[in-house]
């Protein structure tokens, strides 16, 4: 993923369906100081169940458009 592709979805696209966490929650977690997907993880528990929204390494059958790992990438 580019940051091009990366700045296209809107802050309310659903990141983590499994808890309904979205881009914009896990963006403020960024901006408040969570700096690594654990990190990210506690504060707003997005990738924390089926898990496979933390990175396309966990991500198998690329069901996600977006993970928790180009999320911190491009947020910094």
């Amino acid at each position: 993923m580019t940051k091009e592709e990366f700045d296209k979805f809107d802050d309310d696209y659903e990141v983590c369906n499994c808890m309904g966490v979205t881009l914009k929650e896990i963006k403020d977690a960024i901006k408040n100081g969570c700096d690594t997907i654990d990190a990210i993880m506690d504060e707003t528990d997005a990738g924390t169940a089926c898990q496979r929204c933390q990175s396309l390494d966990e991500d198998d059958e690329e069901e996600k458009d977006i993970h928790l790992s180009e999320i911190l990438k491009f947020s910094k």
